[in-house]
């Protein structure tokens, strides 16, 4: 089938505001554009966004060419309860907000005339999710038409059982042969034709001397499948495809025969100040980024990655474990996907997620689910088998996971879940003295990360308990691979208790990864570690955020937006902590350096489980002379020194890679760190300096270059900086920004935690001396003039490029 671009030229408005239509392009997130309010029932879990319904309406000529062709669109997220209409007849429906759904239009298309779609994405009942969703049709929309013969979207499966050879199935309608040709950089290496059987035609193919994917070597061939009925092709498909092998025992996980260990991050499916839109830039930027960090696998938490997001993956190299679903049978928030929604819809669902996920190389694990607590009672445990079972029968090369959280489990067979109905032993509901029964009001993620904060160290004790083993023991038996959430405890101790199990560390704390770290070196079975999280994200709003006393402060008491977790902020700047993080991983032998705001100094109020410091890689803050902070060495020596202007804060002694400075006073300067060897022979040494002269704009594009294909972007990096190019990290203002030509802001923001300013207006103050703004190239070709200004600072123009598509 001929796939096209159906994204331009859509009107939107809010249900109940039909005064305020206006044209957009797709992807949008409707949510980003709302009124952040602490009155808002989404609460944290959404940023204190609200919800609401949205409709999308757009008008296309059905040429008379259409006539007797198979006309698809294809919706690839839409968040939620959403209905299609095709000239005012419902003509498809799709209940979850993550999976991506096909809507046939032929019966229902006027040839030759205009017709008429809306789309209606239902996000009233909230809350619904425990992170920031967004809303509307915040992935891209593909338009499909085929004649009488074709294969069927995503009806083409390439599996790679052998390093030499590729086994290719497509399902087909009509037709009598299918041609397959493979190639690499444009040149055929390889062809074959087989018969179509039943409207399936399978076949192999060698691949001598074959280039492996992996994630060091993203190596891509490109494949045509060509459709043949009466001795012409009828149909084409053209994509990509990464050879490469997976198993996995106790012994390990093994990519091209080869050990790998997963160094992962959680990710949540929001980009940042774009809120939920799926570009294809945005998400190879991301796995730019993670990559840099010294990521090699991602966790999509808690739901399908976009198709643009796995994509990036396949071409940079990034093993990914796709996840299912958050909730099954008990609801975490009112109205969430739990129940109801999950019985009528998960076969559905999961099956899109694990077809969509088949052709990329880059999935290594197929994850039914997260944090699950009804994993203890019979039905939770059936429904992981028949789920398991189900993936598996789609597509059994990719072993089957779940992020289990064993104290959940454990309260739960207790009778005390967390979430949702309160159940005895037996997994029967718990009545009143009045004999009706219970139903909390499904607690939101707020009040569930509140008690994780304040437990601490709980989680992984109570983990490591015989009843949290007994709990979760039926569950672990139906996976090929025991996701552990916070429960690194029991890496040792199910060595001789389960000694056929595989186990990774679904989710950590990235402040454990020291300790994590040596038990993924140690132990064969245990294949990797994902903390939570490698990228900051929109939601759970600060449960990882370092809290200031000064927050409370008129001015400075908006509420947080952010989750506060990541090593990465939500713009993509890593932080200091991702030094340590590459020193564990053997990655670097250089010293990273962070020091605690010196805009903070003596401010502190509390931090967080999840991220312990709030750390800066600078040493240039003008005002906070004198001032006394405390500073973080990263090193993998014996000690660690620490200089300002030359002078000695003595050496210390290197534990966990980390080594701690405390009242280290502020001057403008130099600060050196230091590695030194158990001889006291220096290693290496890295230095932060305090910028120069007066404060000036620096605007960095990432691209001058875009395409006018409506959706290419360029992000444009905004400082403060000396006369040197260095950032000051303490003289935050408001930045204003102008663009014109043929291109949009799509998105201007900071990864400020408590922001009271929205990310779409056209002036945004700086964090730490840093903005960002994204530019959204049109579809028609020509230059975009950005001009960046700020009091004082003058005007930088910046020219980017829009060529032909």
């Amino acid at each position: 089938m001929v796939k096209s671009d159906f994204n331009l030229e859509w009107i939107f408005y809010k249900e109940g505001h039909e005064k305020d239509k206006k044209e957009v392009a797709l992807p949008h997130d409707a949510m980003i554009y709302e009124q952040r309010s602490r009155e808002s029932v989404t609460a944290g879990a959404c940023g204190y966004f609200p919800g609401g319904t949205y409709v999308y309406e757009k008008s296309f000529e059905a040429p008379v060419e259409w006539k007797g062709k198979k006309i698809i669109l294809e919706f690839e997220g839409i968040y939620q309860q959403a209905q299609v209409y095709l000239n005012g007849q419902l003509t498809g429906t799709n209940i979850y907000g993550y999976s991506n759904f096909y809507v046939p239009l032929e019966n229902g298309l006027v040839y030759g005339e205009s017709n008429q779609l809306k789309v209606v994405a239902d996000n009233s009942k909230c809350p619904n999710s425990r992170w920031y969703s967004g809303s509307g049709i915040y992935r891209k929309v593909n338009l499909y038409v085929g004649e009488e013969c074709y294969i069927q979207p995503e009806g083409v499966k390439i599996t790679t059982p052998e390093i030499d050879r590729i086994q290719i199935e497509a399902d087909v309608t009509g037709g009598e042969q299918l041609r397959a040709l493979i190639f690499d950089k444009g040149r055929k290496i390889a062809e074959g034709l087989t018969e179509v059987k039943d409207s399936l035609a399978k076949l192999s193919l060698d691949i001598p001397k074959a280039q492996l994917w992996d994630a060091e070597n993203p190596y891509l061939y490109e494949y045509q499948l060509e459709l043949i009925n009466d001795g012409k092709a009828v149909d084409c498909v053209k994509g990509f495809l990464g050879i490469r092998t997976l198993s996995w025992d106790t012994k390990g996980f093994l990519v091209n025969g080869k050990e790998v260990l997963l160094r992962g991050a959680c990710i949540h499916h929001d980009n940042g100040i774009l809120g939920g839109c799926s570009f294809q830039e945005a998400e190879e930027r991301r796995i730019r980024i993670l990559k840099e960090a010294g990521f090699n696998a991602i966790r999509c938490s808690h739901n399908p990655a976009s198709k643009d997001l796995l994509l990036a993956c396949d071409k940079l190299g990034m093993y990914v474990m796709d996840e299912f679903a958050d909730q099954w049978l008990i609801h975490k928030n009112p109205y969430d996907y739990a129940d109801t929604d999950f019985r009528k819809n998960w076969q559905q669902d999961l099956r899109a997620m694990v077809l969509k996920n088949y052709n990329h190389p880059s999935v290594i694990m197929n994850s039914i689910g997260n944090e699950i607590s009804e994993l203890a009672l019979p039905e939770g445990q059936e429904y992981c088998r028949k789920m398991a079972e189900f993936a598996r029968s789609i597509d059994p090369s990719r072993p089957v996971t779940l992020g289990v959280n064993l104290m959940l489990c454990s309260m739960t067979a207790k009778g005390g879940g967390i979430y949702g109905e309160k159940k005895d032993k037996k997994g029967k509901k718990k009545e009143n003295q009045n004999g009706s029964q219970t139903m909390d009001n499904a607690p939101t993620s707020t009040f569930f990360n509140m008690l994780m904060n304040m437990a601490g160290g709980m989680i992984e004790k109570m983990a490591a308990k015989p009843a949290a083993d007994k709990a979760s023991e039926e569950a672990f038996a139906s996976l090929d691979i025991g996701g552990y959430n916070y429960a690194a405890s029991r890496y040792e101790i199910d060595k001789d208790l389960h000694p056929d199990r595989v186990i990774v560390g679904s989710e950590t704390l990235p402040k454990n990864l020291y300790k994590n770290w040596q038990l993924v070196k140690k132990l064969p079975y245990v294949i990797g570690d994902f903390m939570w999280t490698g990228w900051d994200y929109l939601g759970e709003a600060g449960i990882g955020t370092v809290r200031y006393k000064s927050f409370k402060k008129p001015g400075n008491d908006a509420p947080i937006i952010s989750g506060g977790c990541g090593v990465i902020d939500i713009c993509g700047k890593i932080r200091p902590e991702v030094q340590w993080n590459r020193l564990i991983w053997g990655l670097t032998n250089t010293p990273g350096i962070g020091v605690e705001p010196l805009t903070h100094a003596g401010d502190l109020g509390s931090v967080s489980m999840w991220r312990d410091t709030d750390a800066v890689g600078s040493w240039s803050w003008s005002g906070c002379e004198g001032r006394k902070t405390k500073v973080t060495v990263y090193s993998n020596g014996a000690e660690a020194e620490l200089l300002v202007n030359g002078k000695s804060y003595g050496r210390k002694t290197v534990k966990e890679y980390k080594a701690v400075f405390k009242n280290v006073r502020y001057e403008e300067g130099t600060i050196t760190a230091v590695s030194y060897d158990a001889q006291g022979k220096e290693i290496s040494r890295n230095a932060l300096k305090t910028a120069k002269g007066k404060t000036v704009l620096a605007v960095d594009a990432e691209k001058t270059e875009l395409l006018a294909d409506g959706q290419d972007l360029c992000y444009l990096n905004i400082d403060l900086v000396g006369e040197d190019g260095i950032t000051k990290s303490s003289e935050d203002m408001p930045i204003s920004i102008e663009v014109s030509g043929a291109g949009t802001l799509q998105a201007f923001g900071s990864a400020k935690p408590n922001m009271g300013e929205d990310f779409h207006s056209r002036q945004h103050t700086t964090y730490y001396g840093k903005a960002q703004a994204v530019i959204r190239a049109g579809e028609k070709s020509g230059s975009i003039l950005v001009k960046v200004s700020g009091e004082g600072l003058g005007t930088k123009e910046v020219s980017i490029h829009v060529k032909e598509k």
